[in-house]
């Protein structure tokens, strides 16, 4: 399907005018309140529903290692092998216990601030657009990059103390405009977890929606659809890339807990750690004018309530 780009002319949450283009086919249309500091143009192509459905995650390999000496190895942390898990490849992990983190579980949950993390290039944080809370929220001022998932790059170490399947959510609002599929979207990425995916459906009957390539392995989704819990594994519509995730808010025109994944198939974002350890969490930019507040990585069982109430969990 061909996508024409049209252009509108607006205001912006960060101050100025603004001239942004988009992937969908009708204008964006901006409030007269909302300001930007830097504006550019280009914005997200996302098209989102809002979901209910179950979570559960995956992609990629994550190994355990011994942090133990033998025969002429040091006593500190051993890295971990390369195993294949459910079909993901290449994926290493180091479970040492020396290993520094940035943020890490408090009774399940991990939560952080986005104004907390090391922005770079074109992250901001800005203060502007009330309701936020902490100091700050983050926001991306650059171009959009729809298809390019290497731009403002930001890595976290998460510890993880309990093996088992996360949820990943995050606060967030578009920026510019009322559109609601523009500008709500980042990519994110969890390169050494078990498994990464976005969840659907009921218990004993999931759907699972992997990033590229590993959802273009048929055997491994084979592997995956083999478990008594899943019904099916394929691709996640929409973009994605070298394991990263296109990762969208739906409907937030003000601050709002919306985090899915697999356009118009909203599914919740989904991380699997087969033991504890220490672990990538990576954030790049996507679309521009995309706030985000604060984020959590809580397990499964934990409430929504429960995990978005938590406060910042530093490594001490």
């Amino acid at each position: 399907m061909k996508i024409e780009k049209v252009c509108a002319i607006g205001t912006l949450l960060l101050g100025g005018t603004f001239v942004g283009c988009g992937d969908e086919s009708t204008p964006v249309v901006s409030p007269a309140n909302n300001t930007t500091n830097n504006p550019t143009t280009g914005s997200s192509n996302n098209a989102t529903t809002s979901t209910n459905n179950s979570t559960d995650s995956a992609t990629n390999n994550a190994t355990t290692s011994s942090n133990n000496s033998t025969s002429s190895a040091t006593n500190n942390g051993t890295t971990g092998t390369n195993n294949a898990t459910n079909g993901s490849t290449n994926n290493t992990t180091n479970n040492t216990n020396n290993v520094p983190c940035d943020f890490e579980a408090v009774n399940g949950v991990i939560a952080f601030e986005a104004e907390s993390l090391t922005l770079n290039e074109d992250w901001k944080t800005r203060t502007q657009a009330a309701g936020y809370e902490g100091a700050g929220y983050a926001v991306w001022e650059g171009s959009p990059f729809n298809n390019d998932p290497t731009h403002g790059v930001i890595t976290v170490q998460i510890k993880i103390a309990e093996a088992g399947r996360y949820r990943f959510q995050w606060r967030s609002r578009i920026g510019m405009g009322t559109n609601t599929t523009e500008h709500n979207d980042a990519w994110v990425r969890f390169p050494d977890a078990a498994d990464f995916y976005g969840l659907k459906g009921q218990p004993g009957a999931e759907i699972r929606r992997y990033p590229k390539p590993i959802c273009n392995d048929a055997a491994a989704m084979a592997a995956i659809t083999a478990s008594v819990d899943v019904d099916v594994a394929d691709c996640a519509r929409g973009s994605s890339k070298d394991g990263w995730a296109k990762i969208y808010s739906s409907g937030a025109t003000d601050w709002k807990w919306s985090t899915f994944t697999s356009d118009n198939d909203a599914s919740r974002v989904m991380a699997e750690f087969d033991s504890p350890g220490v672990y990538t969490f990576e954030l790049a930019a996507r679309a521009d004018f995309f706030l985000i507040d604060r984020m959590v990585i809580h397990k499964e069982d934990i409430s929504d309530a429960v995990a978005q109430a938590a406060a910042e969990t530093a490594c001490q």
